[in-house]
């Protein structure tokens, strides 16, 4: 069970900046009860349509495939039916498109992959889903926070989490790499949730209510 008193508090002692971020942006999703209806399919593909563009972009190429295929949700059998044409007509570039088409092939096999992870190690998750195609690290460890809601991960790929780190900690100064784990060291064995208050420092700056 996951206790927002406990998890608050923990941030709050261990990092003065957290505090007027908490006050400021409130709860973190990540702290909030476990959906166990999440489609990690969907997810997953949703993941490979984000890389590389801006939320904004990202969403508006995901529409145009729900409002195509009249879908609400990604599965394998429609992304295995539909032609590559008509997925890049949507707006995905072809490596996308083959990696969700190979993805799908996987899952109608092993109907199990994704779903077999809950309760595996975050390195044995990493592990297992950059063997598929089109899934790197990065999507893999967006994977752990978003979808499995796993609390303590932190990319040190992710250009909006370093962008907010710089924005709190080094007044928009550039970090270096062991600075950084100094810092994210500290929100352990929350660094999901220390993770989201960066980006909502990345994407609301500015203002930030700075103590």
């Amino acid at each position: 069970m996951i206790d927002w008193g406990t998890i608050k508090n923990h941030l709050i002692e261990s990092d003065e900046k957290m505090e007027p971020l908490i006050h400021q942006f409130g709860i973190s999703p990540f702290a909030k009860k476990i959906e166990t209806d999440i489609n990690l399919f969907d997810n997953l593909i949703s993941s490979i349509v984000s890389q590389q563009l801006s939320t904004k972009v990202a969403r508006t190429i995901k529409d145009r495939i729900y409002s195509f295929g009249k879908i609400t949700e990604f599965t394998p059998e429609f992304l295995i039916r539909t032609s590559t044409e008509d997925l890049r007509m949507c707006g995905l570039s072809y490596a996308k498109c083959r990696s969700m088409k190979e993805i799908s092939e996987v899952l109608i096999k092993k109907p199990d992959y994704l779903t077999s992870l809950y309760d595996k190690s975050n390195e044995f998750i990493i592990e297992k889903l950059i063997k598929l195609r089109g899934i790197g690290i990065w999507t893999a460890e967006m994977f752990q926070m978003f979808s499995l809601r796993r609390l303590d991960i932190f990319s040190h790929r992710d250009a909006g989490l370093i962008k907010g780190i710089r924005i709190v900690y080094f007044d928009k100064e550039k970090a270096e790499l062991d600075e950084i784990e100094k810092i994210t060291s500290k929100w352990k064995p929350y660094r999901s949730i220390g993770s989201w208050y960066m980006w909502q420092v990345a994407n609301n700056e500015p203002p930030i209510n700075k103590k």
